[in-house]
C-alpha cells in the first residue's frame, strides 16, 4: 500500500483527477490531504464527494476552520468576515458536507512513513500533541522574537523544526514547494494557476532525504487561474 499526500487544493476538482491518474492512484493506496480543499477553486462539493469516495483522510485547513466557525456561529457575526465566495460557499454545502468538515482533525500521524500531516506546521520544539490548534492551522514563520507568525518572513518554522516526525504540510503558496529536512511543504498554489502536487511514498517508506525528495513528488499544472492572489 502506497501513501500519497496532496497538497490543498481549494477546490480544484480536474486537476485533483488528473493527479490521482498521474501518480496511478489504485484501491489499495492510502491518500492524505493536507487542508484546505475548499474555496476559492471552482468546486469544493465535488472535491469533497470525491475525498468521500476516495475513503480519503484530509486534515483540517484554515479555509475548513472558518467555515465552521461561521457555521457554527449563532449569533453569525463570524459570517461578516467572510468575502462574498465564502458566503456562497458557506450557503452551498449541505448536511453531509458539514459532518465531513466537522471530522477532520487537525493533524494524521503516519506511523509507517514516521511522518505526520498537518495544515500549516508547528512550533518547534512543542509536541504534536501539545501544539495550538491555531498553530497547526495558520503558522507559516517565526517572528522575530520566535513566536509563530501567520506572515512569510526570512526565518521558516520549518528551517527551526529537527523532527522526529517529518512534517508534511501545506498553506504557504507564496513560498510553493519547501524542502527541508524534516519538513516538506506541498501547497505549490494550484488555484493561483500553480501546479497542486503531492508527495508519493512506498509502502512503510520514510520521507526520502534532500537529495531524493523531488524524486517522490507527483505533480500536474493547474488548467487556469481560478483566484488571484493577493500576494
Amino acid at each position: 500500500m502506497r501513501t500519497f499526500i496532496i497538497g490543498d487544493v481549494h477546490g480544484c476538482l480536474d486537476e485533483l483527477n488528473d493527479l490521482l491518474a498521474r501518480a496511478a492512484i489504485g484501491s489499495d493506496d492510502q491518500i492524505i490531504f493536507v487542508g484546505d480543499l475548499v474555496g476559492r477553486g471552482p468546486n469544493t462539493s465535488g472535491v469533497l464527494d470525491l475525498v468521500q469516495r476516495l475513503n480519503a483522510v484530509s486534515v483540517q485547513g484554515n479555509h475548513e476552520r472558518k467555515l465552521l466557525q461561521a457555521h457554527e456561529s449563532e449569533a453569525g457575526a463570524e459570517r461578516m468576515k467572510l468575502g462574498a465566495g465564502q458566503r456562497q460557499l458557506l450557503q452551498s454545502l449541505d448536511a453531509e458536507h458539514w459532518t465531513q468538515l466537522k471530522a477532520m482533525p487537525l493533524h494524521k500521524f503516519l506511523s509507517a512513513h514516521q511522518a505526520c500531516v498537518v495544515h500549516a506546521g508547528v512550533m518547534p520544539g512543542v509536541p504534536i500533541l501539545a501544539q495550538d490548534p491555531w498553530v497547526l492551522t495558520h503558522i507559516r514563520s517565526l517572528d522575530d522574537t520566535g513566536q509563530p507568525s501567520p506572515q512569510v518572513r526570512p526565518v521558516s518554522w520549518g528551517a527551526r523544526y529537527k523532527g522526529p516526525p517529518h512534517i508534511v504540510f501545506g498553506h504557504s503558496a507564496q513560498v510553493g514547494i519547501q524542502m527541508h529536512e524534516h519538513a516538506t511543504g506541498l501547497d505549490s498554489g494550484c488555484v493561483y494557476g500553480g501546479r497542486l502536487t503531492g508527495l508519493l511514498l512506498e509502502d512503510c517508506q520514510l520521507v526520502p532525504a534532500l537529495a531524493q525528495r523531488q524524486q517522490a513528488l507527483v505533480s500536474v499544472p493547474a488548467r487556469k487561474v481560478y483566484y488571484q492572489p493577493r500576494i
